[in-house]
C-alpha cells in the first residue's frame, strides 16, 4: 500500500528544485532561489501529473524525460497563473 504513496511523493521532492530553476527561467529569466524552486517544482510535479492524466498519457514507463517534461509544463502552469493572480 505505502509503496504508491513514497513513488508518487519521492520523485517531486527529488527533482523539485531542478523542474523548478527551469521553469522559472523558462517565465522570468532568472531563478527565483532554492526553496521558491523546491516549492514550484512540487507543486508544478502534481500540477504536470494531473495534465497527463487529463491528456490521457500514461507516464508510468515512458522514462525520465517524459516525466521531466510533464512536471515542466506543469511549474510552468503554476508560474503563469501566479503571474495573472499576483501581478
Amino acid at each position: 500500500m505505502f509503496e504508491h504513496i513514497s513513488e508518487f511523493t519521492t520523485w517531486p521532492i527529488l527533482t523539485g528544485i531542478i523542474i523548478g530553476y527551469i521553469a522559472n527561467r523558462i517565465m522570468s529569466g532568472e531563478g527565483k532561489g532554492c526553496c521558491m524552486n523546491l516549492f514550484i517544482g512540487i507543486l508544478g510535479s502534481y500540477v504536470g501529473t494531473f495534465i497527463s492524466h487529463l491528456l490521457n498519457i500514461e507516464l508510468l514507463g515512458k522514462g525520465y524525460l517524459a516525466h521531466l517534461f510533464f512536471c515542466v509544463i506543469g511549474s510552468i502552469t503554476v508560474l503563469w497563473i501566479w503571474k495573472k493572480l499576483f501581478d
